[in-house]
């Protein structure tokens, strides 16, 4: 179907009419297959819900929608970055995409009711990233949910790119839970200065868990009552984390809710960095499902 076809289940809103909470510009999207809402500013999905089905993501109740911050929940792109930068750690956490404007560069609805939607995002190179570079976008919505990235390095020289879907997932208690497809996969705890350890079995969340596992498989399963289903394409590291109990407490837009969500994160960080030369691009994709 055409664009313009699409545009009868894509509406403009924005976080005051939704949430109560003035600040941001957002994206309602409402079809048969699903429910999602997503913010401009970082392309951030921030709901997903497919008919019948529980929802995919968390949403902080405490969620702030400031311009310039990213938004606790959903799916924040970190990138050029991941964590902190490790060259210069008073540069922000997370890499600078995820809180700049994007552009919905199109959407169109399918023939079996999907919708998609393409966010663009250029950065000219500045002191925060010297490289330029494009990078594009795109969520298919219905009954699961498909990202694509492409990011194109457009500077004069090749430069390194850290990156990951930083993904929350609503879950009933995060002290009960396990993920799965991990085990036997060596990590860097990054609540031990990135010391390394090698994951036994499957991965529970007793207290804070942060952990960055390099050249992860491709499929994690989050088992809740209502099993959450992760599978990527050409994301070769996978990041858990849980703030727990106390790091939550200082946390303004988590706190008690902690035990609300998960992140397991896909992407290529650390030693998995895409190293781009001028003009070279790459790809990657996320499936979800519950």
């Amino acid at each position: 179907m055409s664009e313009l076809q699409a545009k009868d289940t894509v509406r403009r809103t924005d976080s005051g009419e939704l949430y109560g909470k003035p600040g941001l510009e957002l994206i309602l999207v409402e079809t048969p297959l699903c429910r999602a809402v997503i913010a401009e500013q970082g392309a951030q999905l921030l709901e997903f819900q497919a008919a019948d089905r529980e929802p995919l993501l968390w949403l902080s109740p405490a969620a702030r929608f400031v311009e310039g911050r990213s938004v606790r929940g959903g799916i924040p792109l970190c990138l050029p970055w991941f964590g902190i930068n490790r060259a210069d750690p008073h540069k922000p956490k997370h890499g600078l995409v995820r809180t700049r404007p994007w552009s919905l560069a199109g959407s169109d609805l399918e023939a079996d009711g999907e919708l998609e939607l393409r966010f663009s995002f250029d950065h000219p190179g500045d002191e925060l990233f010297e490289a330029a570079f494009h990078c594009e976008v795109a969520m298919r919505l219905g009954r699961t949910l498909t990202l694509n990235l492409r990011l194109e390095n457009r500077g004069p020289g090749e430069a390194e790119y850290s990156w990951a879907w930083h993904s929350y997932f609503p879950v009933e208690n995060v002290r009960e839970i396990e993920v799965h497809g991990l085990e036997n996969t060596g990590y860097l705890d990054n609540t031990r200065q990135l010391q390394r350890a090698i994951q036994g079995g499957s991965l529970t969340f007793p207290g804070e868990v942060d952990r960055v596992f390099e050249n992860a498989a491709s499929h994690q399963r989050i088992v809740t009552d209502s099993p959450i289903s992760l599978t990527s394409e050409n994301c070769n590291s996978v990041v858990t984390w849980n703030p727990g109990g106390e790091l939550a407490a200082e946390m303004a837009d988590v706190g008690e809710h902690y035990r609300g969500f998960v992140c397991v994160e896909h992407g290529n960080a650390f030693a998995n960095s895409w190293r781009l030369a001028a003009g070279e691009s790459a790809k990657a994709t996320l499936y979800l499902r519950r």
